[in-house]
């Protein structure tokens, strides 16, 4: 190695360890965080482990018990192209398969940035206590595997433009306070009858998946004193439209039983409007 060579190698190990430093500062608010709302859901009880991208390589980061911490574990690459403004949630498969938050440096600088983490830190408690059980029940699922569609959960072509399922949508935004239950249980009835079996599937599965994860987003906002992340129900539909529809109808059906807050078993079969299966 030449004396350029050796300097370059210097310079890269200085930025990867200012990476590094910059990312446990900014994780260290999400631990102080951590202790203020921990307590408002079951899902928030853990901090899970999060992998900053950062160019072609992941930096995981894990939570340690006993210095109630973050701290670096280890640089992995990505073996395949990052979007830039990742927020995501799945396992590491060199990570002992732990379900992580993946997100980059610019989200965790901003200042919503705990909205996102604790977002991303639902679908981690969903994976590890509910998601695989219940997802492999899922005519969706199963169709999606043998097509070999494994981001299934991302490109479901759902038909959004549907006139149908856009008119029945809408209407969700004038329902009164009073009646939330009801007019989300007809909506739910009028598009399992209208919706072949696997989109309706896919309504209910990002209603549980996406839909529960702004819900307790929503619950965090409000211990903080900020507005709610709440948006009309307006076309044109895509499938952010369901993490509302989800959020709206949870809401209202954890006001009339208290127990769908942890029950998220109960919960996904309360949505798909059908018999509760044991698991």
């Amino acid at each position: 190695m030449n004396v350029f060579e050796n300097a370059q190698e210097m310079t890269n190990v200085q930025m990867s360890n200012l990476f590094i430093t910059n990312q446990l500062q900014h994780l260290s608010k999400v631990c102080e965080l951590h202790e203020r709302i921990k307590g408002l859901n079951e899902s928030l009880t853990m901090l899970h482990p999060i992998a900053v991208v950062n160019g072609s390589s992941y930096f995981v980061f894990d939570y340690n018990q006993k210095i109630k911490q973050y701290e670096f574990i280890m640089e992995h690459p990505t073996h395949f192209p990052i979007s830039v403004d990742i927020k995501a949630a799945f396992p590491l498969d060199f990570y002992d398969d732990k379900i992580a938050a993946i997100l980059t440096e610019n989200t965790l600088a901003r200042p919503e940035a705990h909205d996102i983490v604790f977002h991303e830190f639902v679908h981690c408690f969903q994976w590890n206590k509910y998601e695989k059980e219940l997802k492999e029940k899922l005519e969706v699922n199963i169709q999606q595997m043998k097509a070999g569609n494994f981001s299934w959960e991302i490109d479901y072509p759902f038909p959004y433009e549907d006139d149908c399922f856009s008119n029945a949508t809408e209407k969700l935004n004038c329902v009164p306070d009073a009646n939330i239950v009801a007019y989300f249980a007809n909506y739910h009835n009028e598009m399992k009858a209208y919706l072949n079996i696997t989109d309706y599937e896919y309504l209910v599965w990002q209603e549980w998946k996406e839909g529960f994860a702004r819900y307790v987003e929503n619950l965090i906002r409000k211990e903080l004193g900020m507005k709610p992340n709440k948006t009309e129900l307006l076309g044109p539909f895509d499938r952010v439209s369901f993490y509302e529809l989800g959020s709206r109808y949870i809401c209202a059906l954890v006001e009339e039983d208290d127990s769908l807050r942890s029950d998220l078993h109960k919960l996904f079969y309360v949505l798909k409007g059908g018999e509760i299966c044991m698991l």
